[in-house]
């Protein structure tokens, strides 16, 4: 497993709304990059949602954006980014 953590480009510059990443880890946790522009939950504010768009134009919609967690609740310095539910797709 990598232990990398994201960057958080969000705390350098909060409107930046785009930025070249590489994908850390996939699974259900979420999808891991080494770098965000997505805020995540915490302090009361919900979690960015909006659009990953891979190098080839497909498009994953991001519903929650969420700080990974250590076994003792600790941050892990990275941070998950939750897809949507596909439509058909049963709950």
């Amino acid at each position: 497993m990598n232990n990398a953590t994201t960057g958080e480009l969000f705390r350098q510059d909060a409107t930046r709304t785009e930025c070249q990443a590489t994908v850390l880890a996939t699974g259900e946790g979420g999808i891991v990059l080494d770098r965000t522009v997505f805020y995540p939950l915490g302090g009361g504010q919900g979690g960015d949602s909006g659009w990953l768009v891979l190098e080839g134009g497909t498009e994953i919609a991001i519903a929650d954006t969420r700080k990974e967690k250590a076994e003792d609740g600790s941050f892990t310095g990275r941070i998950s980014h939750l897809p949507a539910p596909d439509q058909g797709d049963v709950l």
